[in-house]
């Protein structure tokens, strides 16, 4: 029997059905990667488990990744007082990692959802991360910082869109330079749902191909939620 403590891959939650199917295939695939732990699911708000119906289940220890991109208002204010609720209704020892974002290994996911569509490097092609965004305008800045940080080799330029708190997506496609030859969007979004389909819309009236998929279908990020899990100091 392991002694490391449970995962709880804790999201936002969403009306949309396809944003929960999304959480349980990244909940999958990091399960898959430790399969001597248990791995849970629990959300903010919209559907089960709950905070409180995930602490039912959890061992002695646990720790709860936010399945959330940027260190945005959830990040600061509803995780820290759902793992309180699981702490107070678990009886467990409950600690709390880092949100999967900033970091580089979404990068890489996004390396994955590009090669799935077929796309290899090409300096004349420029990928537009399209993020749902925050009213937090600094939360969104990270995606850029991030890209600023950690450049992709061999494509063209890289830049940063937002339905929300940062450069909508017609911004960015008119600081692309000259030798852009073709753009591709990727849904900067953990899962499908009806924020993808709004960036899909405003890519389709722009004439950006969208790629398919979202983060949680790539190995990258369920190696970044076991990762932001083993950070937690035992």
């Amino acid at each position: 029997m392991s002694s490391d403590p449970d995962i709880v891959l804790l999201a936002h939650g969403s009306p949309d059905p396809r944003h929960a199917r999304g959480v349980q295939a990244l909940a999958g695939r990091v399960q898959s990667l430790v399969p001597h732990r248990p791995v849970h699911t629990a959300y903010l708000d919209h559907h089960a488990p709950s905070p409180t119906e995930t602490a039912a289940v959890l061992g002695d220890r646990a720790v709860v990744v936010p399945v959330l991109l940027t260190p945005a208002f959830h990040a600061k204010v509803d995780v820290p007082e759902a793992v309180g609720v699981m702490l107070r209704r678990s009886g467990a020892e409950v600690a709390l990692a880092a949100s999967l974002g900033p970091h580089e290994l979404l990068l890489d996911g996004v390396d994955e959802l590009l090669a799935a569509a077929g796309l290899a490097p090409n300096r004349h092609t420029a990928v537009v991360l399209y993020a749902a965004g925050s009213s937090d305008s600094e939360a969104v800045a990270t995606v850029a910082r991030t890209v600023a940080q950690h450049p992709r080799q061999g494509w063209g330029a890289w830049g940063v869109a937002a339905l929300d708190g940062g450069a909508t997506l017609d911004q960015v496609l008119r600081t692309l330079p000259d030798e852009v030859e073709r753009t591709v969007a990727v849904s900067f979004m953990v899962a499908e749902g009806v924020l993808r389909d709004r960036m899909a819309q405003e890519c389709g009236r722009a004439g950006v191909r969208m790629v398919p998929g979202a983060l949680a279908h790539t190995e990258a990020v369920a190696r970044l939620v076991l990762r932001r899990a083993d950070s937690v100091p035992a």
